[in-house]
């Protein structure tokens, strides 16, 4: 029996090692691009939630398996080599398993984040190390060794203990939320959407904190977003700042060259443009609070079988369980001069369209009866594009978006401009969106370094595709620096609390 129990240990132990990797691996691809080149090795779809089952089970048989080896003295009658490898693989995985726990805690120092991937590639290490010293020890038996004891009697009050115990930890550490306590003020009380947040009511007002991480082109991809929220009956107000040294406000411009227009990109050809892009804010609300953005994360090049390949290899965002989730988007040039976040949402798999060069999977947009904003290009190439319009005057050519009424329609004639002159891609049809999409009001202001961003919605719109605020409402925050889809993230949801 008890070597039956050291057996389903040791099986459990790597069958959980190996799926965590992966799993783990998998996550890694959306901050490390050069894991992309072996990503086929990965899983895809919903690897959080693989990635979180794989680390119970990982935790669990780890603290059974380290008591009942080193109280029955196990490591001690192995070889000095033997123990150097085992007790390598021991705290290797004791920081992995730690760090990880920090990383879903949203204890995200850059220590913690560089730990939790470096002992993750150290167990890489230890597991080869490990399999060699079986292959010195028995040679070409040790293949025959790991037969037979596949063989073995399981013991089934064991397993199922196991298989208890992985699932209440499972469902404990996804259970976890941060808390927004939102303050109530009065309907006569003017709240002004302006992104100044000079209000003595936002000097009341509770303050949460919570790390992100994974950005592109933040101080070591992080930044830390602090939170304030205030209610009144109708209406929720947000108050979000977070550390941004530059602001962006150019957005993917054309530049004159000696052949023609062309649009200033690094990654916008494959949807990823981490350079000539304008900074952004997102907020999803839901009402549940699971991990992986809510269940709504889906990773990999090709995550659904039957639906278009993303052109940047990182995955998709949808929603299969027949629930919708809220999504605000703030943008520092499309949406800013607005008053406006763009009102979209992530719902199910959207039908490709004939001739459709980006897919979008889930993530769409709400309805509008007017407004909009589109890219001053007919068509787009890496190499060449001829706008759509120029402008009227020469001080429309600096501004982040071209007017409509500030500009014309292009005429090859007209395009006497230099060369190295820039033009922006942003051109709006009107000033603002009317309808669904409008819901949510929204003010940026940069400071010294720092976004402040003010955003009011009513607590219930009537929208199917709008979710509403109340005491269940979890949300998560995202910023993203010059940056089209490589924002940060945080692990655990934010549950809003509204205060009597």
């Amino acid at each position: 029996m008890r070597r039956s129990i050291f057996i389903l240990l040791h099986t459990a132990a790597i069958f959980a090692i190996t799926l965590s990797l992966l799993s783990g691996f998998r996550i890694a691809t959306l901050t490390k691009p050069y894991l992309l080149t072996v990503a086929t090795l990965f899983p895809s779809g919903q690897v959080h939630n693989l990635h979180l089952l794989s680390a119970s089970l990982l935790l669990i048989v780890s603290v059974y398996y380290l008591y009942f080896r080193i109280s029955r003295g196990a490591v001690t009658s192995q070889s000095h080599y033997h123990r150097m490898v085992t007790w390598f693989g021991y705290i290797s995985l004791t920081v992995c398993l730690v760090s990880g726990l920090l990383n879903y805690l949203d204890i995200t120092p850059k220590q913690v984040t560089s730990l939790h991937y470096y002992s993750a590639l150290a167990i890489v290490v230890y597991l080869l190390l490990h399999s060699w010293v079986y292959m010195l020890q028995f040679g070409r038996k040790a293949f025959k060794k790991i037969l037979l004891m596949s063989n073995k009697h399981v013991p089934v009050a064991l397993l199922a203990g196991l298989s208890l115990c992985t699932t209440a930890v499972f469902f404990i550490i996804n259970a976890l939320t941060h808390t927004l306590n939102i303050a109530p003020i009065s309907n006569q009380v003017l709240m002004e959407i302006d992104g100044l947040a000079n209000e003595p009511q936002w000097q009341q007002a509770h303050s949460f904190l919570v790390d992100t991480a994974g950005g592109a082109n933040f101080d070591n991809g992080r930044t830390q977003v602090q939170i304030k929220a205030l209610s009144n009956q109708q209406e929720t107000f947000f108050l979000f700042r977070w550390a941004d040294p530059s602001k962006s406000l150019r957005h993917l411009p054309l530049t004159k060259t000696s052949q023609g227009w062309k649009v200033q990109e690094n990654g916008f050809y494959q949807f990823d443009e981490q350079s000539h892009y304008e900074d952004k804010f997102a907020v999803m609300l839901s009402n549940s609070c699971d991990l992986g953005a809510d269940g709504t994360s889906y990773l990999g090049k090709k995550p659904f079988a039957d639906k278009p390949a993303n052109w940047h290899g990182k995955g998709y965002h949808a929603s299969l369980d027949g629930k919708v989730r809220d999504l605000w988007h703030w943008k520092a040039v499309r949406t800013n001069d607005m008053v406006l976040a763009d009102d979209n949402f992530i719902g199910p798999l959207a039908t490709p369209l004939s001739g459709q060069r980006r897919y979008k999977a889930g993530y769409q947009t709400d309805g509008k009866e007017s407004g909009a904003y589109v890219m001053n290009w007919l068509w787009y190439s890496p190499n060449q594009v001829t706008p759509k319009r120029l402008p009227t005057h020469d001080d429309n050519s600096n501004k982040a978006v071209l007017p409509w009424f500030g500009s014309r329609p292009y005429h090859k004639s007209k395009d006497t401009y230099p060369i190295g002159t820039q033009l922006s891609s942003v051109l709006y049809r009107s000033n603002r969106f009317e309808g669904d999409r409008a819901d949510v009001r929204a003010k940026g202001h940069w400071q010294d370094g720092f976004w402040t961003l003010e955003l009011v919605r009513k607590n219930q719109t009537q929208s199917k595709y709008d979710v509403p605020l109340n005491s269940d409402t979890c949300i998560w925050v995202s910023a993203f620096d010059s940056s089209q889809i490589a924002h940060t993230r945080h692990q655990r949801a934010i549950k809003l609390r509204y205060l009597l």
